[in-house]
């Protein structure tokens, strides 16, 4: 009983030594971060400023682009890495909805059209379960899958598990509440959680869609006090104090979101305000600045922040944590595939595109092209995708296809300020089936062209996939007598092209991901037509059999605009037929070869530089009558500006068109673009005088078309030759010829 008495007042004299020499518990801290949009990367600032304080941080809790950078965090990514992504020209893309140009498979893309927007049309049940959206999910679906996949596996599907424990909230709308994410996966909380209403789709979990969670939550204080009971936070809000900026997204925003409080108690920690007023919602090409804001605010706040936060944790020990939560990460390596949401025959189709074998290695590279394989045919709403641990060690695919309805509707067209004014529209039909067929019919209706497109294709997949088709277009292009287009003595006072023809696309084929090659033969009709200065009407009209090999390569960025990316078009062409001038027949054949290159740098920020070339080499011998000659010869058109000009100095049958383009990026989607070309032909006996054209066009680059002002200068016939201005708002593309 004495010895019991002797060792009990022993271990309470050990316990209150230890109390007394131990060091005292170290703070527990909680960072909270706001949404905000483009303006939440000030947070990456602040975390830096932190960070190198030695400032510890021991939870997160976000919402929104509070999320993102939260989830970030608690994924082992430090704030340079963070910010290498947030600056990359993939997260530009992901955040506007594009799809990299670089991922996009050639094959299955549609052909480029004039189209602003595209209609689904009839039974469209399954795409209407997924609410339209300002900015498509396709091209962000992927690389979220792939950025918290590992992460979520690591952790076990519990958040508390990450590098640093994290909280998400969302908005369950249904329910009409914010909803706290613990656990599951990361890549649902986290979208779910920036879903803003109609600029993104919403989430689904446990049958629930779910929005922002701004909406109800932009400050997750109370979650970060609930969950972790930290002894101090930090919260920082990015919210703009006051009306925003009049705009669409603000408005959107007002709207959605409920009236909230960004205060905090001070008893429970430190409220930093960083003031990001000027920047909106989606302003993430200012990434960078955003940034500088956060940071130099951190750096300001720091002494504040030291003299109520006294946990501190080096760099060098944050870093060897980091790489240690890292090492956990499992590669993306997959065993299996399956998909849901179409039925059995789309189904199939879309796991066919990932090309997956059983027994073989398949790892991120090849799903990340299997996915951009199967979006790239533009007849998915939505294809989400998630990778699931399998009880092999690695994970398997689980794909949620959203189809669109196979019948669709295009609108579009090039408006101008001269004559080259034009609408679009096209009916459309697409099915998702390993044997998928593709037909449309399109028109073009303008004051000096018209057209009319018909397509059909069928298209086998399979290992090598293939197709055949069938195209018939119409055209007529009218260059007008005001536009003063002819002006010598001894050329035409008015030209009038009309073409027509039936091509069959006997055999074509993907030549890897970003070409196609096309065997065809076909038959056309052209007519020029013009008054001469007798005041007699003369046509010249040519009907063609034709045998060609076309190649396209295609990796640029837009269509009239482009700053990166490249693009090759190489046709061979052995023509056949007759040519009728009055009461005159002749037969005539030739051989052409027609080479265009277009390649974009983008050198940053602010600058990108493109260098452009055609090249026309035909063995066609020209007609003996001058102006007959110069209205049957094809064109060199720089810029849509001057397509709709009758240049005598810019056509021959043989040419060498080359041009520089630099482009100045102004501001997010303004540009400062230039055009500067030289062309010269060959004509009769040799290589003539080269001519110059040049051309300065501002460009506002909007979500769906183009808005351009422009002046040029040209030399070539004296009626042409000079400065030219104008406006444009559009897309410009023309339908198919039979001869260039």
């Amino acid at each position: 009983m004495i010895m019991k008495k002797r060792t009990g007042i022993i271990a309470l004299a050990t316990s209150i030594v230890f109390s007394l020499t131990a060091s005292p518990k170290q703070q527990s801290v909680g960072l909270v971060l706001s949404g905000g949009g483009a303006k939440g990367v000030a947070h990456i600032g602040l975390i830096q400023a932190l960070e190198e304080n030695d400032i510890a941080i021991d939870y997160v809790a976000g919402t929104s682009m509070g999320a993102i950078v939260g989830g970030l965090y608690a994924s082992g990514y430090s704030p340079t890495e963070m910010m290498q992504l947030i600056t990359s020209k993939d997260f530009a893309y992901w955040s506007s909805g594009t799809i990299d140009p670089n991922l996009q498979y050639y094959f299955t893309t549609p052909p480029l059209s004039p189209k602003v927007i595209s209609i689904s049309v009839g039974n469209d049940s399954i795409a209407k379960l997924v609410p339209q959206s300002l900015i498509s999910p396709l091209s962000m679906n992927f690389p979220f899958m792939e950025l918290f996949s590992a992460e979520t596996a690591a952790c076990g599907g519990d958040f508390n598990n990450l590098f640093v424990p994290l909280r998400t909230v969302s908005s369950n709308i249904k329910a009409q509440r914010g909803e706290v994410a613990r656990g599951g996966s990361m890549n649902d909380a986290i979208r779910a959680s920036m879903s803003f209403p109609i600029v993104f789709c919403p989430v689904e979990i446990n049958d629930t869609l779910h929005y922002d969670g701004g909406i109800f939550n932009n400050f997750p204080v109370d979650v970060m006090k609930a969950d972790f009971h930290p002894d101090i936070m930090i919260g920082v809000d990015v919210h703009t104090e006051g009306p925003e900026t009049p705009n669409v997204i603000n408005q959107i925003s007002e709207l959605a979101t409920r009236p909230q409080t960004y205060s905090m108690n001070p008893a429970d920690g430190i409220h930093i305000h960083i003031d990001a007023s000027r920047y909106s919602l989606l302003d993430f090409p200012q990434a960078r600045d955003i940034y500088e804001l956060g940071y130099k605010r951190g750096l300001e706040m720091v002494d504040s922040i030291k003299s109520r936060v006294t946990a501190r944790r080096p760099q060098a020990e944050v870093t060897r944590r980091r790489r240690e939560f890292r090492k956990r990460l499992s590669a993306l390596d997959f065993s299996s595939i399956e998909c849901e949401g179409g039925s059995r025959r789309q189904n199939d189709y879309i796991v066919a595109q990932f090309q997956f074998r059983e027994g073989h290695e398949y790892n991120i590279d090849n799903a990340r092209n299997g996915y951009y394989r199967a979006i790239s045919g533009g007849k998915l709403q939505n294809l989400e995708i998630s990778a699931v641990p399998a009880d092999s060690g690695q994970f398997k695919i689980k794909l949620k296809a959203f189809p669109k309805s196979n019948w669709g509707v295009d609108i579009g067209g090039y408006i101008s300020s001269s004559t080259s004014s034009m609408l679009y529209a096209a009916l459309n039909y697409h099915n998702l089936n390993t044997r998928a067929i593709d037909a449309s019919l399109g028109a073009w209706i303008g004051q000096s062209y018209a057209a009319a497109e018909l397509l059909a294709k069928i298209r086998f997949g399979g290992k090598n996939p293939y197709s055949l088709g069938l195209q018939g277009v119409v055209s007529n292009h009218r260059f007008n007598q005001s536009e003063r287009l002819f002006y010598q003595a001894n050329e035409p006072k008015f030209v009038r092209n009309f073409q027509g023809f039936g091509r069959a696309n006997l055999f074509s084929l993907p030549l890897g991901r970003h070409a196609m090659g096309v065997i065809s033969v076909g038959y056309g009709y052209e007519r020029n037509s013009f008054i001469n200065d007798e005041m007699i009407k003369v046509k010249s009209t040519h009907k063609l059999g034709q045998l060609a090999w076309n190649c396209d390569y295609n990796t640029l960025d837009g269509i009239n605009f482009p700053t990166s990316g490249l693009e090759m078009r190489y046709s061979l062409k052995g023509m056949i037929g007759n040519h009728n001038l009055t009461d005159k027949r002749e037969k005539e054949s030739w051989v052409q070869l027609d080479a265009t290159v277009r390649k974009y740098w983008d050198l940053g920020r602010h600058f990108a530089l493109g260098l452009e070339g055609e090249l026309l080499a035909s063995t066609r011998k020209p007609s003996s009558i001058r102006e007959v000659a110069m209205a049957d010869s094809p064109t060199y058109s720089p810029t849509p500006s001057c397509f709709n000009a009758f240049n005598p100095g810019f056509r021959a049958y043989s040419f060498l068109g080359v041009g520089v383009d630099p482009v100045w990026k102004v501001i997010n989607n303004l540009q400062l673009r230039g055009a500067f070309h030289c062309f010269t032909p060959w004509r009769d006996k040799g290589v003539k005088s080269p001519e110059f054209f040049g051309e300065i066009a501002a460009v506002y680059k909007l979500k769906l078309l183009d808005l351009s002002a422009y002046a040029n200068y040209r030399t070539g016939s004296p009626a042409e030759r000079g400065w030219h201005a104008g406006l444009t708002l559009g897309i410009f593309v023309l339908a198919p010829q039979f001869l260039k």
